[in-house]
């Protein structure tokens, strides 16, 4: 898990890296040169929603989305950990039809394209699928190994 969570670390940060690059160049462009780039946003909000979706995967991967610790803390550790369990269920059913959902959603938006690069739409909403398998496939390691007692090996998860 370790090894997932740096590549999609590295990607998400990649296509972060694009979009900042990519607008530092439109912003030169357009104020310096006088000229607009206009594939230039289809670019951005290309890496801009595949940036999202891999930081949601690599935070799903650290347990880092938000909770609320105080409430959490409160607890016995008993309580704590089927809390936990109770908490991937719920999500892991949420994100199976995120999941089946978005199947309908690539189809339905096939024949749209980018403005300007005619890039298919349907490849930048292929991430959804992608992401939230990764997220499904860890949240249910995390609750077998809560379940069955087996240790996480090399700080997968903090």
């Amino acid at each position: 898990m370790k090894k997932v969570q740096t590549v999609l670390s590295v990607l998400s940060g990649a296509c972060l890296a694009v979009v900042f690059l990519v607008t530092f160049a439109q912003v030169i462009q357009r104020y310096v040169f006088q000229m607009a780039m206009p594939w230039s946003t289809d670019v951005i909000r290309i890496f801009f929603v595949y940036s999202v979706f891999l930081g949601m995967a690599v935070g799903v991967l650290k347990k880092a989305h938000l909770n609320i610790d105080v409430v959490v803390h409160a607890l016995p550790e008993a309580v704590r950990a089927k809390l936990d369990i109770v908490s991937n269920v719920i999500v892991t059913v949420f994100l199976a039809s995120v999941f089946w959902y978005s199947f309908r959603f690539i189809t339905a938006n096939a024949d749209q394209y980018t403005p300007y690069l005619m890039f298919p739409m349907s490849y930048v909403y292929a991430i959804i699928p992608l992401c939230v398998s990764v997220m499904i496939v860890f949240l249910v390691v995390d609750t077998y190994r809560s379940v069955f007692g087996s240790p996480r090996k090399g700080g997968d998860a903090a």
